[in-house]
């Protein structure tokens, strides 16, 4: 699916309205589907009495709110108007506020009668937050904080129409106090606020309302878009297995990874990519992590070449690796190699030496970060998968200046670098040199831990050698590498998610996809 930013947004309405759908009939539009909806859901909830409080704002957000008053008026509701911020201001709303005047509707207005107000909410079936829209910005004002928090306590079903009021429609953080809304109808198109966490968690469930704007003046905002995707589209990065396949038909990763001190990247990486369907992996790590990386992996090939004095791998066996780099269909580099001269050395040289795709994830990402212009001068095709300290190193910014626009980050080094950018983290976030940025859903808390990094970069790693495109590869990892933390979740809890319980996990993820 896709996701348009609030400024997006203004766009496609303005191209509309160019087009012949005026502001008032996708107003129209836009409350008579709400209605429809809420309609359906209070009718099933069963129940004689039907009474709903519209909370509506001064703009164009109140003027939806009018015109599902009317529609739920003339299907039989009670239908109390609660003016939140005094009557509408906006021209489209105004004249929806006068097409009332004739109907059964009772009014209140927050500013003359507060606890009136609270009591109508109270009393209604289903609450409706029609305030704010996606202009919102800052901090709700204290009389409106409190009255959303008073009238929380409602049983009414709650409905937030396009954006819960007090949450910003371009972000996934929380800045104020909210509306806590049962349920968010999404007018036109998903916005950021509706899928990145921790917001998206407090939308409750969202829906979307078509409101007859046609696919064209969709067009003007270009690619440079956001998406998400669901199960069913997923599912055809994943092309069924002939019967008469071999091993060689999957794919051979070269997993040059692992030190004396991190022996258990390398593992968890290269089970990962096993468990992920690849046809082989060869293990390239020091010989002095040998008895504890060997002595735990049966499927793939252990290939120990020569160590550092501290048991790093030394550059020494770069050649070898750039020789056997010529038989794989991809590289994952960097998963515990450690940082220093050495990895520095082996990751440049790689870079600089094979046009084989590489997955670049940890101290290889460490390793290009002094000297970042590297990305340029490869041929390789590159997807690096850092998590926000990483990235921190790569573009000199704080880890806070990342993650207060992860989006934005992501996808200004994906464009520089040409390269598909993976910006670990809540709602992890793929980005490409095209400018479309994919966000993340699955997934949950408990993957923050030492090595889950480990085990995308294997799971990335295996698509791709499986003749997925990199940016399939890479948003099918993330989104099958977020499924195995949900699965973990649901039968050991948050507090269980561990890489290896990720890992076990895969077979039974991936029978979904076949």
């Amino acid at each position: 699916m896709l996701i348009y930013t609030c400024e997006q947004m203004r766009v496609i309405e303005e191209n509309a309205d160019v087009n012949g759908l005026s502001y008032i009939q996708m107003m129209e539009n836009a409350g008579n589907g709400c209605a429809d909806k809420i309609h359906s859901i209070v009718n099933g909830m069963g129940g004689a009495a039907r009474s709903v409080a519209i909370l509506c704002g001064s703009g164009k957000n109140g003027g939806d709110g009018y015109v599902i008053g009317r529609n739920l008026c003339d299907r039989g509701y009670n239908v109390r108007i609660i003016l939140v911020d005094g009557t509408p201001n906006a021209y489209e709303s105004k004249m929806m506020y006068s097409y009332l005047e004739d109907k059964p509707v009772l009014f209140y207005d927050l500013n003359k009668g507060y606890d009136a107000c609270v009591t109508a909410c109270m009393s209604s079936t289903a609450v409706v937050d029609c305030v704010f829209g996606i202009g919102f910005h800052g901090q709700l004002d204290e009389r409106i904080s409190k009255f959303f928090e008073d009238i929380s306590k409602s049983r009414a079903k709650k409905f937030a129409i396009d954006i819960p009021s007090g949450m910003e429609g371009n972000s996934g953080e929380i800045k104020s106090d909210y509306f806590k809304a049962d349920h968010t109808l999404a007018i036109t198109c998903y916005k950021p606020v509706h899928v990145m966490k921790p917001a998206s968690e407090c939308c409750g469930i969202v829906s979307l309302i078509d409101i007859g704007i046609e696919q064209s003046c969709y067009e003007s905002v270009g690619t440079d878009v956001m998406f998400s995707a669901e199960q069913s589209e997923i599912s055809r990065f994943f092309k069924p297995r002939r019967p008469e396949s071999h091993k060689g038909d999957f794919g051979t990763l070269l997993s040059v990874c692992g030190s004396q001190q991190m022996q258990g990247a390398a593992v968890m990486a290269a089970q990962a990519a096993v468990n992920s369907g690849v046809g082989i992996v060869k293990c390239v790590f020091p010989d002095a992590a040998y008895s504890a990386i060997a002595g735990k992996l049966t499927e793939p090939l252990t290939i120990p070449m020569r160590s550092t004095a501290d048991g790093f791998l030394s550059a020494v066996n770069t050649s070898r690796i750039l020789s056997m780099a010529e038989s794989a269909d991809a590289i994952l580099l960097g998963c515990g190699l450690g940082f220093n001269e050495d990895t520095v050395r082996i990751v440049g040289d790689v870079l600089m030496n094979t046009k084989k795709p590489i997955i670049l994830d940890a101290d290889g990402i460490n390793a290009v970060s002094v000297n970042i212009n590297i990305l340029k001068e490869t041929s390789a095709p590159l997807i690096l998968t850092p998590h926000p300290g990483e990235m921190s190193r790569l573009t000199g910014l704080s880890v806070e200046e990342i993650q207060q626009d992860r989006v934005k980050t992501a996808k200004d080094f994906a464009k520089e670098y040409n390269c598909i950018l993976v910006l670990k983290g809540a709602n992890t976030v793929v980005a490409g040199p095209t400018g479309r940025v994919y966000i993340n859903r699955t997934g949950n808390a408990g993957m923050a831990t030492g090595g889950s990094g480990d085990v995308l970069a294997g799971i990335i790693s295996s698509f791709v050698c499986q003749s997925m495109s990199l940016q399939s590869a890479t948003i099918a990892g993330v989104y099958v590498h977020g499924l195995c933390g949900d699965a973990v979740r649901k039968k050991c809890s948050m507090h269980g998610v561990t890489p290896t319980r990720m890992i076990d996990e895969l077979a039974e993820v991936l029978s979904i996809f076949e």
